[in-house]
């Protein structure tokens, strides 16, 4: 059974799961007939203590992903980069810094959205 989003853990704090997705899971080995491939759900969670928001959830769910100074870092590289410090702009270590720094406002984007929506569904402000 496809997991919950949002479920209450019992100690007044809840879990969020998101990257919900149905994988095939390995057949088991051990069994004497001929095992098939069973599906199941894997997904990444977090525990979210209330007051319950959207923006609480964010704040979580990437503070989870990346450290505080993840960002920090991947910006002052891409600065650096744009100002030619790793050599021109079109050098490779610069392309790499540039593209590391648009990376993760895809991949953080893509978590907004996801959560955006989510929250949407549960009417969550």
């Amino acid at each position: 059974m496809k997991p919950s989003v949002l479920e209450a853990v019992g100690n007044g704090a809840f879990l969020y799961r998101f990257n919900i997705e149905e994988v095939v899971a390995p057949a088991n080995a051990s069994q004497e007939e001929a095992a098939e491939p069973r599906k199941q759900w894997q997904c990444e969670e977090v525990t979210v203590w209330p007051p319950i928001s959207s923006n609480k959830i964010t704040e979580v769910v990437i503070g989870s992903k990346w450290d505080k100074d993840h960002e920090q870092k991947l910006i002052n590289e891409y600065n650096a980069a744009q100002l030619g410090l790793y050599g021109a702009k079109t050098s490779d270590e610069a392309k790499a810094k540039i593209a590391n720094y648009k990376t993760f406002l895809e991949e953080r984007a893509a978590i907004k959205a996801q959560i955006d929506a989510d929250c949407e569904e549960l009417n969550i402000k």
